[in-house]
């Protein structure tokens, strides 16, 4: 759980783990992933960055499970303009 837990809710930084393999481990304001954070996919995918009101939002890498790494602007389930990183 969440490392700051009130009467209001979870706010500040903390760790929820889902049964599902999920996990997010960042910051939090009134229950929701809000600001900077990591959200693990069950899958093993992988999301760093800009959170708001538990949406992906601004800036952001997000890592499939396959290894490959997108950088750029994520609005939700959009992300327009994404750039592969490559390795040479």
């Amino acid at each position: 759980m969440a490392s700051c837990i009130s009467e209001s809710g979870m706010n500040g930084r903390g760790t929820v783990k889902y049964p599902s393999g999920a996990a997010y481990d960042g910051e939090f304001k009134d229950n929701e992933y809000h600001g900077t954070g990591t959200y693990t996919f069950p899958d093993g995918a992988k999301y760093t960055g800009d959170f708001h009101n538990n949406r992906l939002e601004g800036e952001g890498t997000f890592t499939c499970p396959k290894g490959l790494v997108w950088t750029g602007e994520f609005h939700g389930k959009a992300a327009l303009g994404l750039k592969l990183e490559h390795n040479l």
